[in-house]
């Protein structure tokens, strides 16, 4: 409890003197600018009051109403005209501090110099001047009392713009060297007396070196691109005290038309220079800001970068190491342009050559076939791999051999490489070859021995003598033939022919005329009949013609038609001109029988018949004879 009374009466005391001192600063200002005041440029209450909110707080304002109040007082001003201005000014000066909140960093961008200047500075100064025209309005002229405020606002703008920042750039300046002070130093030595002389002495009441004072924004600009704000700010400050001064005396750039003219021109340098100063200042720290930021980030990049290579280098060096101890050759290059960069002992072995890292060997020059690298560069462009691709390839001296390459395109440093793997298949080729080469002749062999199948086949169902096919086949197709065209609800219809009197043949003019004669008959009988139809040598002189798809009809025709063309044929055997008569016995399939044993007796019985009717005839097998000859 003591201590908190402690507090409380430590905080009185210090409200207290406070006050005292925003008091007899106001009075000191006032009386050493009596011109400022005196035409209502300046009141000092609204900076003063901002520089002690800035400094110590919002805390602070009772010590800064108490002081203004014993100021209205001392002044003789009435109570209703002196607590519009003081509620005014205050507020303003309230209002100014809660915008330029962060106060650290409220002149380091432009968006803070620019609230500032619109929230805190243009909007105080006219809520300051408002207040003063509200109190003067009772007992002045509305007129009168609007351009005092108009005046009032300029110039606490003016004096907002330039003090403030003396307080919030405090301990921002740097002088790093000793050159860098020196330059400092020059160039304000310099502005200063320039200033003095452009500001005082000067006789400008003609307006012809008006434009000389604004200049000076120059160097303060420079001074601010040193980094040396604070010390631009006092500067400016400087240049507008000497201005004032010149104004005072009538003399200077600025005293044009008389003291309060003066005065107004002053206040508009003291505004440019200031919200020159800050904007560039803003703009300057930005600068500077994003350039550290850049820095941090550039360094961040590089340690990133660094951590990055190194990580790279240790992954390299891994992967390299496998490389080296793996048990097939593995080679590297470049998919453009094709230079190798790397290879592990055992593709050294396999090509029997150094490969260096200079990339002095290309991988072209260990390809037999230089289009087939080509194909294979297409494949990898197109596809990014290669899997188990045969190709030629050749070693340093010369040897070629037969690989087995698988490939694949990694990126690398922004280059594409691509990573052979080589497997030597020359032997595995060489078997190939030689199983190639063996299954070769096998397939000749094989070949050969189905030929002699084919011609034994053929001899086995083929007659020697005549070419045509023997009862063996006969035996084999007929009973085939008879049940496919019984499927098909067909005829089939068959010869079975006899020359008449062949023995006698054979024993008046020898065997060797016999078997001329059955070769002509035979030839005879391939050609008189159709290519589907089937002509078997039956046995000594008796053939079997099995004709598929016959009427009756129409095979009694044929028949009878070959009787006729073999009876009026020639044959010419061993110098004697021999004639032939045959008799055909005629079946047909079903009419006779479904199976090839009924058929061939029937056909059978019908050529005893014509044998024994007078020869040189056709008979049909009965029933169907009695018919047939009805009908002829």
């Amino acid at each position: 409890m003591g201590a908190f009374s402690a507090s409380l009466k430590g905080e009185a005391w210090r409200q207290a003197g406070l006050a005292i001192a925003y008091a007899l600063a106001v009075a000191w200002l006032s009386r050493g600018f009596p011109a400022l005041t005196a035409y209502g440029y300046w009141q000092p209450g609204l900076p003063l009051a901002l520089a002690a909110l800035l400094r110590f707080g919002g805390r602070c304002w009772p010590a800064l109403l108490a002081g203004a109040a014993w100021l209205a007082w001392r002044n003789g001003l009435a109570v209703s005209a002196a607590a519009p201005q003081i509620a005014a000014m205050l507020g303003a000066a309230l209002l100014s501090s809660q915008a330029l909140r962060p106060r650290a960093s409220a002149l380091s961008h432009l968006p803070g110099v620019l609230r500032y200047l619109f929230g805190a500075a243009l909007c105080g100064s006219l809520l300051s001047a408002l207040g003063w025209f509200f109190a003067q309005l009772p007992s002045a002229d509305p007129a009168r009392a609007a351009q005092d405020a108009l005046r009032i606002a300029l110039g606490d703008m003016a004096a907002m713009a330039a003090l403030p920042p003396l307080l919030l750039l405090n301990g921002h300046s740097c002088m790093a060297t000793p050159e860098r002070r020196r330059e400092t130093v020059a160039v304000g030595m310099l502005t200063l007396c320039l200033s003095l002389l452009v500001c005082v002495w000067l006789d400008g009441r003609d307006g012809r070196y008006a434009a000389l004072p604004y200049l000076f924004i120059m160097p303060l600009l420079w001074l601010a691109f040193r980094s040396q704000q604070l010390l631009a700010h006092v500067l400016s400050l400087a240049i507008v005290a000497f201005a004032l001064r010149g104004a005072h005396l009538e003399r200077g750039a600025l005293s044009i038309v008389g003291e309060r003219a003066a005065l107004l021109n002053v206040a508009l340098l003291a505004l440019v220079q200031s919200v020159a100063l800050l904007v560039f200042g803003a703009l300057l720290a930005e600068r500077r800001s994003v350039e550290r930021s850049l820095m941090q980030a550039n360094q961040s990049l590089e340690s990133k970068v660094a951590e990055r290579t190194a990580q790279l280098a240790e992954s390299e060096a891994r992967l390299r190491l496998l490389a080296d101890a793996a048990p097939f050759p593995l080679a590297m290059n470049r998919l453009s342009g094709g230079e190798l960069n790397y290879a592990n002992a055992r593709a050294e072995e396999l090509f029997d050559t150094r490969i260096e890292a200079s990339g002095s060997q290309k991988v072209q020059d260990f390809y037999a076939d230089p289009d087939e690298c080509e194909r294979v560069a297409q494949v990898l462009r197109a596809g990014g791999r290669v899997m188990d691709r045969e190709v030629r390839l050749k070693g340093a001296g010369g040897r070629e051999f037969w690989a087995l390459i698988s490939c694949a395109v990694v990126k690398s440093d922004k280059v594409w490489h691509v990573i052979n793997s080589i497997n030597d298949i020359s032997e595995r080729k060489r078997l190939e070859q030689s199983l190639r080469d063996a299954n070769t002749a096998l397939r000749r062999q094989v070949g050969e021995i189905e030929h002699l199948q084919q011609g034994l086949r053929e001899q086995a169902r083929r007659d020697p003598l005549t070419g045509l096919f023997n009862r063996r086949h006969l035996d084999d197709i007929l009973p085939r033939v008879l049940s496919h065209m019984l499927a098909l609800h067909r005829e089939v219809a068959v010869l079975m022919v006899d020359a008449d009197h062949f023995k006698r043949v054979n024993d008046t003019y020898g065997h060797r005329c016999g078997d001329i004669v059955l070769t002509a008959l035979a030839a005879y009988l391939s050609d008189h009949f159709r290519s589907g139809d089937i002509v078997c040598r039956y046995g000594g002189e008796e053939f079997f013609v099995l004709l598929p798809g016959a009427s009756l009809e129409a095979a009694h025709a044929k028949a009878q038609g070959l009787c006729d063309a073999v009876r009026a044929m020639p044959i010419q055997a061993q110098g004697h001109a021999l004639t032939v008569t045959l008799s055909v016995g005629l079946a047909l399939s079903p009419m006779h029988g479904e199976d090839a044993e009924s058929v061939v007796h029937a056909a059978d019985a019908a050529l005893y018949q014509a044998k024994q009717t007078g020869r040189d005839r056709v008979c049909v097998a009965a029933p169907l004879q009695s018919l047939l000859l009805g009908e002829g």
